[in-house]
């Protein structure tokens, strides 16, 4: 009887240990394609422009864009030069990154404007833009990158749903 039992409980430790090795493993694996976005602006004598990079080392599906200003939600870059600059730039350039999925390494210039359309306030007038990117790894694990105040401080939550989006997918 004392042999049963000890073969019992050595079943049961090795279950226990198969099952934490499984445990080590799944997070090693989710570890593995963790993404994680982050805004760059940049200016040049050219321009200036605001990028999305995917700083992580694995793919960031990106579920959902919202661009505020003054902390309201806008329909998109238009109504944001709109209301930023009283008139819509002669030229500008705009690329979306809802509903794509960014490799790891890749940058994605959100939006461009040529030196002759800045504002000489410029830091005061992006202090009024906000964006929030809702992402998912591949497991399918949700992040959220949030900046009030382009330029400024950004912020990063996990866990959550991405809210429902309105629109096109070009809007963003």
């Amino acid at each position: 009887m004392l042999v049963g039992f000890a073969a019992i409980l050595i079943s049961v430790c090795a279950v226990a240990v198969g099952a934490y090795e499984a445990y080590l493993q799944r997070k090693h694996d989710r570890a593995q394609v963790w993404p994680h976005l982050e805004l760059t602006l940049t200016s040049a004598p050219t321009g200036a422009a605001l990028q999305v990079i995917n700083a992580g080392i694995g793919p960031a599906v990106v579920r959902s864009v919202n661009l505020l200003v003054d902390g309201r939600p806008t329909s998109g870059w238009p109504e944001v030069f709109t209301t930023l600059l009283n008139h819509q730039p002669a030229r500008y350039s705009t690329s979306t990154i809802r509903e794509r999925v960014l490799r790891a390494g890749e940058q994605v210039t959100l939006v461009a404007l040529p030196t002759a359309e800045l504002p000489p306030d410029l830091p005061a007038r992006l202090g009024r833009i906000g964006i929030d990117v809702c992402y998912a790894s591949v497991y399918g694990e949700i992040w959220t990158l949030r900046s009030r105040g382009l330029g400024g401080s950004t912020e990063w939550s996990e866990g959550g749903q991405c809210p429902h989006q309105e629109g096109p997918a070009t809007a963003f």
